[in-house]
């Protein structure tokens, strides 16, 4: 869902699902000019959002508040999750946001065994 194919009263910048596999799964550190939320629904990883690691799993929620980085760090299982950007605000860019143009570029997301403390 993104401008032009959501309901007009909707404020929602957008939304959909995205993948995460264990085999060549990329993803790269961003930002955005409004607030998102990720719901994961399949597999396990390990993120980064607002500055702090999380372990996540499926029902769990990331929430990251506008202008604070978020990122896959690495993985155990095969992740997929919906995500849904908030309205963005007036002057507000649309979309993935960098940092540098290192981080824009992407980075190869680890598989990993689980660990250890992950919680179950």
């Amino acid at each position: 869902m993104r401008s032009g194919n959501r309901p007009e009263w909707s404020g929602v910048t957008s939304a959909g699902i995205f993948r995460v596999p264990t085999e060549g799964g990329r993803f790269d550190c961003h930002y955005h000019d409004c607030n998102e939320y990720w719901l994961i629904f399949k597999g396990k990883a390990k993120v980064l959002s607002e500055g702090k690691e999380y372990y996540v799993k499926p029902g769990d929620i990331v929430c990251t508040k506008a202008g604070d980085e978020h990122d896959m760090l690495e993985v155990y299982e095969d992740l997929e999750a919906f995500w849904f950007e908030d309205e963005t605000p007036a002057g507000g860019r649309i979309g993935h946001l960098h940092l540098s143009d290192e981080k824009a570029k992407g980075h190869a997301v680890p598989a990993r065994p689980l660990p250890d403390d992950f919680p179950i």
